[in-house]
């Protein structure tokens, strides 16, 4: 049996620590998963995650990366990209910690210097560029007209589903999946509609 080295014991130690905090962050919020919180909820204090993490918002950051990569910003090649979209914010509904989180990082990675800023700027062109290319590939088959602005319309489509996230995490009530399948049935309809 080989012998654990210190970069193994400290990757599981900082995936403890990221799983902990995607656990806390989900259920009590952005705000309320302080480092203490964190630390508490395995057994370590807060000084032990600095040590792995310079910040809580590095911490965050990193959480938010791997929640994103779990939502999996770039869907497999085969998938339908907006039948993609509705089931993520189907998903959304049950980790509304990390939806918070997701909107306020947004929000204060509109500041170049925030850490967030490059992660957010690669995920909305990633983003754009898959619904674009659907639209295009539709407008190619025939399904939608060739005067919508591929590129447009997949940007509006990002605003809605985010803008969609910052109204359910006010009101619950709201059904984002349902909300954002109507929007993006009427886009679509809509550039049937035009031919």
């Amino acid at each position: 049996m080989s012998k654990r080295g210190p970069y193994t014991k400290g990757q599981e130690r900082r995936d403890e620590i990221l799983r902990a905090a995607a656990e806390v962050i989900s259920r009590d919020g952005y705000r309320g998963a302080s480092l203490g919180q964190i630390g508490r909820s395995i057994g370590i204090d807060s000084a032990h995650i600095i040590y792995y993490f310079s910040s809580r918002e590095v911490l965050l950051q990193e959480v938010l990366r791997i929640w994103d990569e779990g939502n999996a910003v770039s869907p497999a090649p085969d998938a339908d990209i907006f039948t993609w979209m509705v089931e993520a914010a189907r998903r959304n509904t049950k980790t509304p910690g990390l939806v918070q989180l997701y909107t306020a990082f947004a929000a204060e990675a509109a500041d170049p210097t925030h850490p967030a800023h490059n992660f957010f700027r690669a995920r909305f062109t990633t983003l754009q560029g898959y619904i674009a290319d659907e639209i295009r590939e539709r407008q190619a088959a025939g399904r939608v007209t060739p005067t919508l602005d591929a590129n447009h319309a997949a940007m509006m489509l990002i605003a809605q589903s985010d803008g969609l996230q910052v109204r359910w995490l006010v009101d619950r009530s709201i059904d984002m999946a349902a909300a954002l399948a109507t929007e993006i049935d009427l886009l679509l309809r809509k550039g049937e509609g035009q031919r």
